[in-house]
């Protein structure tokens, strides 16, 4: 099986440091070896992005027995980047992959190739109306017909390596990315021009806005911690418990969905406290719609959806 080429961190030295499943977040293996029996997390460093730290999760709960999560649907690709709703759509799913764009219309039953193939889309942000965006490992582009056409977004990042994309839950204008070995940047003109707002590492971002004031929150090598100012200042948040891949939000940030190694954890309260969800498993990338209905998909690329807030996985209904 043919490998990618990514830039990867190694492990901080904190202990109590979050870190990313590096957006290449799932490689599903050849059938030789179990994907659940060792599971590659690409966790946040400070000193580059130079050593792979392997982490073999043991004792992996096997999803899918009796009374156990029930997964939907298994994806097949090769790894797992990015999973979302279409704005305000709980049928309407898009899941970026290393080589493109997956899509469901069936609450994600089953899924079909988009139009958007060959691109790393590590992540995938629908907006109100039509418009998408897609940001990745030298991949910005977006669709404003609901993905049926794609062009590059013109920009002046200094680079396109962007592990990570967000967009303002208010206004589609108003994103975030993190353009590795550059920083963290803000824009305002739906990704023309950016400005830098921290330097380092910011693998999971996502935003928010309650009643027009906008949040953003994002793990970096000290943790999860929050900014409502753009991104130049933050406040720690607390730990949902092992190591974060990608968190999932409420437009006004008060429900929070966090894809850790140790299972899927929910909080109430923007991030003051955390708790279990039943999926136990590793939520490599999740996303949600209303206050329900939270979405994840696992390192052997199977989806799973409750839509009674994380409470049960049960199978397609």
């Amino acid at each position: 099986m043919p490998t990618k080429s990514r830039r990867t961190a190694r492990r901080s030295g904190n202990p109590n440091s979050l870190g990313q499943a590096e957006s290449a977040r799932a490689r599903p293996g050849s059938g030789q070896r179990s994907r659940s029996s060792q599971v590659r997390l690409w966790l946040l460093g400070l000193g580059g992005f130079a050593a792979v730290a392997v982490v073999a999760i043991v004792g992996y709960l096997a999803l899918g027995g009796e009374g156990g999560p029930r997964s939907w649907a298994t994806l097949g690709t090769r790894d797992v980047h990015s999973l979302a709703f279409a704005s305000g759509d709980s049928q309407h799913l898009f899941f970026g992959h290393h080589t493109g764009l997956l899509e469901s219309r069936n609450g994600g039953r089953s899924w079909q190739p988009s139009a958007l193939s060959g691109a790393d889309a590590m992540n995938v942000r629908p907006a109100p109306g039509n418009t998408i965006q897609v940001a990745g490992h030298n991949v910005y582009v977006e669709s404003t017909d609901g993905g049926a056409h794609w062009a590059p977004v013109a920009n002046d990042l200094p680079g396109l390596d962007l592990h990570a994309f967000t967009v303002d839950p208010a206004d589609p204008k108003h994103a975030w990315a993190w353009s590795v070995g550059y920083g963290l940047f803000e824009t305002t003109d739906r990704g023309r021009h950016w400005a830098i707002r921290q330097v380092g590492d910011w693998p999971v971002l996502v935003a928010t806005d309650a009643d027009g004031a906008a949040g953003l929150l994002g793990v970096s090598s000290r943790g999860l911690a929050k900014s409502m100012d753009g991104g130049q200042n933050w406040t720690p948040l607390a730990n949902p418990g092992g190591q974060v891949a990608s968190l999932a939000a409420s437009p006004d940030g008060n429900l929070l969905y966090a894809g850790t190694s140790t299972g899927l954890k929910r909080s109430d309260d923007g991030g003051l406290t955390w708790r279990a969800t039943a999926f136990t498993g590793l939520a490599l990338t999740v996303a949600m719609v209303g206050s329900g209905t939270v979405a994840v998909v696992d390192d052997s690329t199977r989806f799973f959806r409750s839509d009674d807030g994380g409470a049960t996985f049960g199978p397609p209904h």
